[in-house]
């Protein structure tokens, strides 16, 4: 059994309602039984319920994830009276030593039966329909040739000419690229479409479009270049030098980035910032935690997906204040700060916030230096994420700037018509935490004025993390 703390338990909850709702069970006494097998690998109890009859909930630990079971309808797994029963454990409630129930006994035996079979399958090479694959390869190339041809014409035409109408046959050619497994491109192409329902002023409006237009024309070209390759290869592989094939709307799968080499093991992480953006070109809510590797220094980001539809069914994201570690993380191809997904893990206690400093960049001028490189390229991520050492944190002719380690200097500011904003917490902090210590910032093109800029999102000193964002 792991060892169970608030946060651990907060971080099995599918979203925030259900940690107040399991809290709210804890303080109003509903707990009628409570129960510990002998070796303390199970938690279960009664709790009251709606109906007449108490729900019978139970949390199992015999594999490094908890399997929560209860009687109660609720569809959420773990459920409100799943994740009490851990609140009273973490509590120091009085869990009586009891049997384990034979019903979980039964349970606990089919879910072994059911690893074990998956362990089988693991070992077994995944086999590809080749024949499916090319002709799903070929659809692509002829979504990707649509798409282009209709960018061609957009540009001819000039981005001024773009009336309702224009809007309208933008948005038949990004339906049509679901028919093409372009799912990627067809997000890609309704968030430009999107920028004429946010009544922007035209200098902007116009700039961010052309950027984006710039971007899917040349993910059309590299993407049929790509994709007429992969088809000369006998085996269809996908690339995993560069971000490509997931633009394109491939999904890795767990047991792919294994196979591919792409997992570390024993890792341990701290996340220092948390934020989700509700994306109207996806309909989804985009919850994407950034973290820190704390022997590599490395940055790292996760992506968590929930369509608006299915809110209530897919767990929620949520802050996290310890560090996680796990015996193996997966890393999703890619270029700058990489994706990553990780599966069972464990939380530890955040003792050093010191070592966490010192794994920042000292060279802001460096930095700068690589970001400027990367942001010519059209594919690059355009807001990259960096983590740096600063001396000072202040105003110079009434904007924020940040002065590195080496004297450098960068301008400090909020990205342009998106919330939340974070530049008016800056003037609630102490001289001190203004001083010699580390910052992660979102680095951006500065509209209004020109340049670039970084949003910071979070501070790193000696004694506190202070997160601005998330």
């Amino acid at each position: 059994m792991p060892t169970l703390s608030e946060a651990f338990v907060d971080s099995l909850a599918p979203n925030a309602a259900a940690v107040k709702n399991g809290w709210g069970l804890v303080k109003k006494n509903q707990f009628i039984t409570l129960y510990k097998s002998e070796d303390g690998s199970v938690l279960f109890g009664e709790c009251k319920g709606s109906g007449k009859n108490n729900y019978l909930t139970s949390v199992d630990f015999f594999n490094e994830t908890p399997v929560a079971r209860c009687t109660c309808p609720s569809r959420q797994f773990p459920c409100k009276h799943s994740l009490g029963l851990m609140y009273c454990f973490v509590q120091g409630a009085d869990f009586s030593i009891a049997p384990i129930p034979e019903e979980i006994v039964e349970k606990r035996e089919k879910s072994a039966q059911r690893l074990e079979k998956k362990k089988e399958q693991k070992s077994i090479p995944k086999k590809v329909n080749k024949t499916a694959l090319a002709k799903k390869i070929t659809a692509q190339i002829e979504g990707l040739s649509v798409l282009e041809r209709q960018i061609h014409h957009l540009l001819r035409s000039g981005l001024a000419t773009i009336d309702a109408k224009k809007l309208k046959d933008l948005e038949d050619i990004a339906k049509q690229l679901g028919n093409y497994y372009l799912k990627e491109v067809q997000h890609d192409l309704r968030e430009m479409i999107l920028l004429w329902h946010e009544d922007l002023p035209e200098d902007p409006l116009y700039s961010l479009a052309f950027e984006q237009i710039q971007q899917l024309y040349v993910l059309c070209k590299k993407g049929k270049q790509h994709l007429t390759k992969r088809l000369e290869d006998q085996e269809l592989l996908p690339e995993v030098e560069t971000d490509i094939e997931e633009r394109l709307g491939h999904i890795w799968q767990l047991a792919d980035l294994r196979d591919r080499h792409l997992s570390i093991p024993n890792v341990k992480l701290v996340q220092l910032s948390f934020y989700s953006t509700k994306s109207g070109a996806r309909k989804e809510f985009i919850e994407e935690g950034i973290w820190l590797d704390l022997n590599k220094g490395s940055l790292y980001y996760t992506k968590n997906f929930r369509p608006f539809r299915a809110v209530k069914q897919i767990k929620e994201g949520n802050s996290i204040f310890s560090i996680v570690s796990m015996n193996e993380l997966f890393v999703y191809p890619g270029e700058g700060t990489p994706r990553i997904r990780f599966e069972e893990y464990q939380f530890e206690k955040i003792e050093d916030l010191k070592h966490i400093k010192t794994l920042a960049k000292q060279n802001v001028e460096e930095v700068v230096k690589k970001v400027r490189n990367q942001l010519r390229q059209s594919l690059a991520d355009k807001q990259p994420i960096e983590f740096l050492a600063f001396s000072k944190l202040g105003k110079v002719n009434g904007k924020w700037m940040l002065e590195g380690m080496d004297g450098s200097r960068l301008t400090l500011s909020d990205e342009f018509g998106k919330n939340p904003t974070t530049m008016p917490l800056l003037d609630l902090l102490s001289n001190k935490d203004l001083e010699n210590n580390a910052m992660l910032v979102r680095f951006h093109h500065d509209l209004e004025n020109g340049i670039l800029a970084a949003k910071p999102l979070t501070i790193v000193t000696s004694n506190r993390m202070i997160r601005l964002l998330g």
